[in-house]
């Protein structure tokens, strides 16, 4: 199945909802006088060799903005954890599509930037709390998209570019040691959402060289599903997108997410993520609650013709008030 070109525009006499292989240029909302707090927007990059994986989300909720990094060094077996949230959306700016503009982190000594130029071009400069520097630059190629425009009901839309696969070029410094991220690869999520209240998904990510190839994956379930299956679930071959039907989350129980294998079970499907640690928050200011598991580690399975083996990625179960 081929996925045609997307409009220019989310919105033009209604909402123009499909699945596209491009991205909106100019995914603007209608103004509404509530979206100070009910508009969601944020933007997700990772990058991924087999000697580092480095991942980092800018999130704005209007109410808040929250910044999360991460880095999992391959070589010396350690990870090192960076988060910050600063009150009613300050220090964050978001760019105004996934193809254009600049989304940038600035408080402090911290400072991330991700400038559109046909592709991310990304720096990072920043200090985790034991005091240890990170500096990177990198520049993420385009691939085709998984591009969504999505009917919540009631009016509400959500708008998501989903990337696995983008070649990645550049450098980051850990303290004293180099990483070389030439022939590395990249995954973007650029999402703006007029979220429901309660919001809960499933997500899977992964983008790694597999027998030559460029392989990259995208998994969602219960946040942008339509009778039942994620409009989102696709999967990329040297930058080529190709759509997925229904595929099952077989989660461990409670309490051992963060250990236990995942299992992810389709027509097109069958991996098995086993967890090397996990980022976790369990946010609870009664009004506003953010409770979710995001563990990193390796898939192992089939996905389509290819079989994959020790490639890094992400899942994550989460449940949002907000």
């Amino acid at each position: 199945m081929r996925l045609p070109l997307a409009p220019p525009v989310a919105h033009r006499g209604g909402w123009l909802f499909g699945r596209y292989r491009s991205p909106i240029a100019h995914p603007a909302f209608p103004p509404k006088l509530t979206d100070r707090w009910r508009l969601k927007e944020w933007q997700y990059i990772s990058i991924a060799t087999p000697e580092v994986f480095l991942a980092f989300g800018l999130v704005q909720l209007g109410y808040a903005s929250n910044l999360f990094l991460y880095i999992v060094d391959g070589v010396d077996q350690r990870v090192l954890e960076l988060e910050e949230t600063l009150p009613a959306g300050a220090g964050l700016t978001i760019a105004p599509s996934s193809v254009r503009g600049t989304t940038e982190w600035r408080w402090g000594p911290n400072h991330i930037r991700a400038t559109y130029r046909d592709g991310w071009e990304v720096l990072v400069d920043v200090r985790f709390p034991d005091g240890t520097p990170l500096t990177c630059q990198v520049t993420l190629d385009d691939i085709e998209a998984l591009a969504l425009l999505h009917d919540l009901g009631q009016g509400r839309a959500a708008y998501t570019h989903k990337a696995a696969g983008m070649p990645a070029s550049g450098s980051a410094m850990l303290g004293d040691r180099v990483f070389d991220l030439h022939d590395g690869l990249g995954v973007l999520d650029w999402t703006r959402s007029r979220a429901k209240r309660e919001t809960v998904w499933k997500w899977a990510s992964f983008a790694s060289r597999q027998a030559g190839h460029a392989i990259g994956l995208n998994l969602s379930a219960e946040v942008y599903d339509r009778g039942g299956v994620s409009e989102e679930n696709a999967y990329w071959v040297d930058g080529k997108v190709f759509p997925l039907g229904k595929v099952r989350f077989e989660l461990p129980p409670e309490g051992q997410r963060t250990t236990d294998p995942w299992h992810l079970v389709g027509d097109q499907v069958d991996l098995t993520f086993r967890p090397l640690g996990a980022r976790a928050q369990r946010l609870d200011l009664r009004l506003i609650q953010s409770i979710f598991v995001q563990p990193y580690g390796a898939f192992h399975g089939r996905l389509a013709d290819h079989v994959v083996h020790d490639a890094f990625g992400v899942v994550e179960d989460h449940v949002s008030l907000w």
